[in-house]
């Protein structure tokens, strides 16, 4: 999600600390694993695992609502500070969980604001390369290696054909069969469960 009217919502490291802080929080009463993530100025990014995929809406409508309540307090300022319901997508795990971090990671980049994803200071790249303990990351597990090295150069892979692919309107990312194990409930992407019979996508 991004600040609304794309303003800035993180101004200073006291700001990207706070919202760290308040995502381990709801990381630790969802059970939620955080894979991969990105801080801008004006917006972020998270890849995340669920145990219930039903809580993404408590999780991150959670963190908004605390973070905004202790932005308006902090700045003086009231109103809407995110524009409007998070954008989320559905990813297959086994073949696009990697290169949607690679995608998140690399965003500073895109944006001219580092040479390098690794120089950025708000990203999980740092726990890959550095072994940086944010309180937050946990290990993509499709990522076998342990050099930051080898890490540096997976990132450096980037291509324009995944940049398109996330950029893109598209709520599901896998093969038809990983779309079919989904459904849509009041608009939104859930994992279907046994014995019941959903619209499929």
């Amino acid at each position: 999600n991004r600040g609304i009217l794309k303003q800035t919502i993180f101004h200073e490291k006291e700001d990207f600390r706070l919202f760290l802080n308040i995502i381990q929080k709801y990381s630790s009463k969802y059970n939620a694993r955080f894979y991969h993530w990105c801080l801008m100025s004006n917006h972020y990014h998270l890849v995340t695992e669920l145990k219930n995929p039903e809580d993404l809406t408590k999780i991150t409508g959670g963190i908004q609502q605390v973070y905004a309540y202790r932005y308006h307090k902090k700045y003086g300022t009231a109103g809407k500070l995110f524009q409007g319901r998070f954008k989320s997508q559905a990813i297959e795990k086994e073949n696009y969980l990697l290169i949607c971090g690679r995608y998140v990671e690399n965003n500073p980049v895109r944006a001219g604001l580092c040479q390098n994803a690794w120089d950025w200071p708000w990203s999980s790249a740092g726990f890959y390369i550095d072994g940086k303990n944010d309180t937050i990351t946990l290990k993509d597990p499709l990522w076998k290696k342990t050099n930051g090295e080898d890490y540096k150069e997976w990132l450096k892979k980037t291509s324009q054909e995944e940049e398109k692919l996330f950029k893109s309107s598209l709520e599901v990312i896998g093969n038809l069969e990983y779309q079919r194990k989904l459904l849509k409930k009041k608009g939104r992407i859930i994992h279907r469960r046994k014995g019941r019979r959903p619209d499929y996508l």
